[in-house]
């Protein structure tokens, strides 16, 4: 078997893994963000295999595409559990750093939604921002839970302080969800800026200046 065939089959073994781990640990809701971030990852890091050129760079793509494989298999056992078993309150559970996080709340007890924020291709950018999407799914054990969709727009301008993070209104007023918007770009290693929670009186002025105060 030369080279070629090789990585072929390495290429085969990783998809098996995760196509494995899809079977074992059934997500609901959430597989329509997770099964196709897998296949185009695995992909990308299978088309890197081609270009290398000396034995290093063949170990280091190689070693990628393996780990890929066993970390979405890994982290789709997590979200299982988090959903499906008694235990201590989950983390947000990143997908890949600064790209997406899901958090997956028990449902043992109480229905609680599911969050997934994710930033989306670069040909959703506008000048100056990154477009993100934040999904709240309150069935995640419902294949057909589409959920509720928020654009949020990152600034990508160099910034001291945090990250400015435009929400719509709708958004800010779902307090819970808002908040757990901040918790998922801070998993993300994204330090946001979101006004809502740094002027938490702005709801209030704005009705005063619409004239519904008291």
């Amino acid at each position: 078997m030369d080279l070629a065939d090789r990585c072929q089959a390495l290429a085969r073994g990783a998809l098996l893994v995760a196509e494995s781990a899809e079977d074992a640990y059934w997500l609901g809701a959430l597989d329509r963000f997770l099964e196709p971030w897998i296949r185009d990852r695995l992909h990308s890091l299978n088309s890197l295999l081609d270009s290398c050129d000396t034995r290093r760079e063949l170990a280091e793509h190689t070693r990628a595409l393996a780990r890929t494989a066993a970390t979405y298999s890994e982290l789709r056992e997590e979200l299982f559990s988090d959903i499906h078993h008694t235990r201590p309150e989950p983390p947000w559970r990143i997908v890949r750093q600064r790209t997406m996080a899901i958090r997956a709340q028990s449902a043992v007890l109480l229905g609680q939604p599911t969050f997934v924020l994710r930033r989306l291709d670069a040909g959703s950018d506008i000048p100056g921002a990154a477009t993100w999407d934040f999904t709240v799914i309150a069935n995640p054990s419902d294949s057909a839970d589409e959920g509720t969709t928020f654009v949020v727009m990152v600034s990508t301008g160099d910034h001291t302080g945090g990250v400015p993070v435009q929400v719509s209104e709708e958004l800010e007023n779902e307090r819970a969800w808002y908040q757990q918007l901040e918790y998922g770009f801070h998993a993300l290693g994204i330090t946001p800026f979101l006004t809502a929670i740094h002027d938490p009186d702005r709801h209030r002025k704005r009705a005063t200046d619409d004239g519904c105060g008291d």
